[in-house]
């Protein structure tokens, strides 16, 4: 059995977020969780944030500086018996919906291309490994756009940094459309420690486990 987070953000890659990723591990840890996913946000901001760092072209160099704030969550995690997987919350340059990544290795990230440089979820359905899946995060917050879901996996119908009400619309909105849903607690500080996330019979140890239990619907969620 697993208790898994799957929305998560670390202070080495989000100015917003207050914990490391080994802090955030060791908290996770300590409220009964078996692992979680560091979704860090993957976006033009991360590019303005750490300017000084990224002032280059190197692709490598970009992803390696991203990886951070996964690295220091794995570490920790390798320590206590914990499993850390790597995510990523995209948002695409020019817009405002988030769209969480799932299934993916280190090796994939550096073998595609910036990842908020593509025009659209289309464009970055197109380029990902048939092992990797599309939820959309949060959906009713403000300014959000409501568009067809039919392309993606999944809509996140709870997310503990959202309202009660959005959630609902989200939950209503992925019925319609018949949409895998997923939790999470959207983690930038101790305020939203153990807010959502997963529940399933089956052990979650790597991204290829998490997939398979989110495709199965071998879950419960946390709300």
């Amino acid at each position: 059995m697993s208790k898994f987070e799957l929305h998560v953000h670390t202070s080495e890659c989000d100015l917003v977020a207050a914990e490391t990723g080994a802090n955030i591990v060791r908290m996770y840890k300590n409220a009964g969780y078996d692992g979680l996913v560091i979704t860090d946000h993957y976006f033009s901001l991360f590019f303005e944030w750490f300017k000084d760092e990224l002032n280059v072209v190197d692709h490598k160099k970009i992803i390696d500086r991203w990886l951070k704030g996964y690295y220091s969550a794995k570490n920790e995690a390798e320590k206590i018996g914990f499993t850390v997987l790597l995510g990523a919350e995209v948002r695409f340059d020019g817009t405002i919906n988030d769209y969480l990544v799932y299934g993916l290795d280190v090796d994939d990230f550096y073998k595609l291309p910036l990842l908020n440089r593509l025009k659209n979820v289309d464009e970055l359905i197109s380029i990902l490994p048939p092992k990797a899946v599309v939820v959309q995060a949060h959906p009713f917050r403000n300014e959000m756009t409501v568009k067809d879901p039919s392309n993606i996996f999944g809509i996140e119908v709870y997310n503990g940094c959202t309202d009660e009400f959005r959630n609902k619309l989200a939950k209503i909105y992925a019925e319609h459309y018949g949409k895998r849903m997923t939790s999470g607690s959207d983690f930038h500080n101790k305020n939203a420690l153990a807010k959502g996330g997963i529940i399933s019979d089956k052990d979650i140890r790597n991204s290829s486990d998490l997939v398979s239990v989110l495709r199965t619907g071998n879950y419960k969620l946390i709300v």
